[in-house]
C-alpha cells in the first residue's frame, strides 16, 4: 500500500494487560527522554476562546534555554515587545522602555508546567516491571523506584508516554493517534498534573517528537497555543541569559546588604548593577534609599529625581522626593505639586500624610486636617505616629485640642 493514514480515537484509561506478551527481564533499560534539548526555538501562536470569541493573545517566537531561561518577541498594534527570563528574574522591553524584576510570565510558565514536565517524567529513577498493551499499542510499564504506586506506560516505539498514574490518579492519558504508512506520526494526550487540565499534541519531525499544539483550560477560558518550525541548536548564540543571572544575584545580595543597613555595600553593588543595565531604573530608588540610610541629602535628591526622568508617574518617587523637601523646607511649590500628583496617582494613607503635611507648610490648615484624618482610617500602626504628630501640629495651629 503506497499510502495509509488511520486515526484512532481511544479511551484514556483503557489498559489490555498482555501479562504473557514478550517478558523480558527487569533489567530493561530506562525510557528514552523522547524530548531532551537544551535550547530551542519555534514560532507561536496563542489564542483565548471564551464562549464563541476567540482573542490573539500573542504570535511571536519563543526561544528556551532548559529548564529556567527564555525568551518571547512578539509585535503589538504599536510596537515590538520582547520578554526575558533566567529563572524568574524578567526584562521587558516595549519599545525603548525596559523593566526590570520579579515577575511570572503566562507563556513561560506554561512551557513548563506542561511540556518541560511531561519530559521529565521520562528522566525519573524507574524499574522497568513488563509489558502491557497500552490504546492497542506495545507498552512498556514502569515503576517509579522510589514511589511503587507510581506507574508509567511508554509507547514502545515512539518512547511516549501513552499513561501515567500515581495512587490510583491518572496524571497522563493517551486520547488519539495517527498512523502514515503505518508509523505514528501524531499523538494527543490529556494532562491532568499541571495548574489546570490540559492536552498537548505531539508531532514527528526530523530531530524527534515535538510539541505543535497545547490547550489548557484555563479558568478565564481555554488557552490554544500553536507550536511550529522547532529548531533546536546547540547553544543561544549572544544569549542574554548570563546577565539576567547576574543581575538577579546582585539584586539578592543589595536587598541582603541594605536590610543589614550595610548601605554602603548596598551602594556599591547598585553600582554594579547599573554598570550592567543602565536602563534599570528600579535601582535609582535603591540608590535613593540608600542615601536616605546615609543621610546623604543630595543623594537622595538626584536618584528620585533619575526615577521621575524615567517614569514621570512613578508615585512612590513622587511622594519621597516632596517629603524630603518638606523636611527640609525648601523646592515647596514643586513639592506641593509632586505631592498632589502622587495622591492623584495613589490616595495611599503616607501619601496624604505628605500632602497634608506640605499643606501644614503653606498655611492650609483645614486641608491638611482632613487629610490626616483619612490618612488615619488605613494607615498601618508603624504610620500611624508621624501621621498623629503631623495632625497634632495642625490641631494646634487651628487652637483645636
Amino acid at each position: 500500500m503506497k499510502h495509509c493514514k488511520s486515526r484512532f480515537v481511544l479511551l484514556a484509561l483503557l489498559i489490555t494487560f498482555l501479562f504473557g506478551l514478550d517478558r523480558v527481564s527487569a533489567a530493561m533499560e530506562s525510557p528514552v527522554a523522547w524530548f531532551d534539548h537544551q535550547f530551542g526555538s519555534s514560532s507561536v501562536v496563542v489564542h483565548l476562546t471564551v464562549g464563541e470569541e476567540k482573542t490573539l493573545l500573542m504570535d511571536g517566537f519563543l526561544k528556551f534555554a532548559y529548564p529556567n531561561g527564555f525568551q518571547v518577541h512578539y509585535l503589538t498594534h504599536t510596537e515590538a515587545v520582547t520578554i526575558t527570563s533566567e529563572a524568574g528574574f524578567v526584562q521587558v522591553q516595549t519599545g525603548s522602555d525596559v523593566q526590570y524584576g520579579y515577575d511570572r510570565f503566562w507563556l513561560f510558565e506554561d512551557i513548563q508546567d506542561y511540556l518541560f514536565a511531561l519530559s521529565e517524567f521520562s528522566r525519573i529513577p524507574l524499574e522497568f516491571s513488563g509489558m502491557d498493551k497500552v490504546a492497542e499499542r506495545r507498552a512498556r510499564r514502569y515503576v517509579a523506584a522510589v514511589d511503587p504506586e507510581f506507574m508509567l506506560w511508554f509507547d514502545e516505539e515512539s518512547g511516549l508516554p501513552f499513561l501515567i498514574r500515581q495512587n490510583r490518579r491518572t496524571l497522563v492519558s493517551v486520547t488519539s493517534y495517527i498512523l502514515e504508512n503505518g508509523k505514528m506520526t501524531s499523538v494527543e494526550l490529556d494532562l491532568f498534573f499541571g495548574p489546570e487540565p490540559a492536552s498537548i499534541t505531539l508531532t514527528s519531525g526530523p530531530e524527534g517528537w515535538m510539541p505543535s499544539r497545547l490547550e489548557i483550560d484555563d479558568p478565564q477560558g481555554q488557552v490554544q497555543m500553536e507550536l511550529s518550525n522547532w529548531s533546536f541548536p546547540r547553544e543561544w548564540g549572544d544569549s542574554p541569559l548570563p546577565r539576567l543571572a547576574t543581575l538577579s544575584e546582585l539584586n539578592d545580595l543589595f536587598l541582603e546588604e541594605f536590610g543589614a543597613e550595610n548601605f554602603e555595600v548596598a551602594l556599591d553593588i547598585s553600582q554594579e548593577m547599573l554598570a550592567l543595565a543602565p536602563q534599570f531604573w528600579q535601582v535609582y530608588l535603591y540608590k535613593a534609599f540608600t542615601y536616605e540610610g546615609l543621610d546623604n541629602f543630595l543623594g537622595v535628591v538626584e536618584n528620585y529625581q533619575q526615577v521621575l526622568m524615567r517614569q514621570p508617574h512613578n508615585h512612590l518617587a513622587l511622594n519621597n522626593l516632596a517629603y524630603h523637601y518638606f523636611l527640609r523646607e525648601i523646592q515647596i511649590p514643586q513639592a506641593l505639586e509632586m505631592a498632589e500628583r502622587a495622591v492623584q496617582l495613589d490616595r495611599k494613607d503616607i501619601y496624604l500624610d505628605t500632602l497634608g503635611y506640605g499643606y501644614y507648610l503653606v498655611g492650609r490648615y483645614a486641608e491638611a486636617k482632613e487629610l490626616f484624618l483619612e490618612a488615619l482610617q488605613t494607615a498601618p500602626d508603624e504610620a500611624r505616629v508621624d501621621i498623629t504628630e503631623h495632625l497634632d501640629l495642625v490641631l494646634k495651629a487651628l487652637g483645636e485640642e
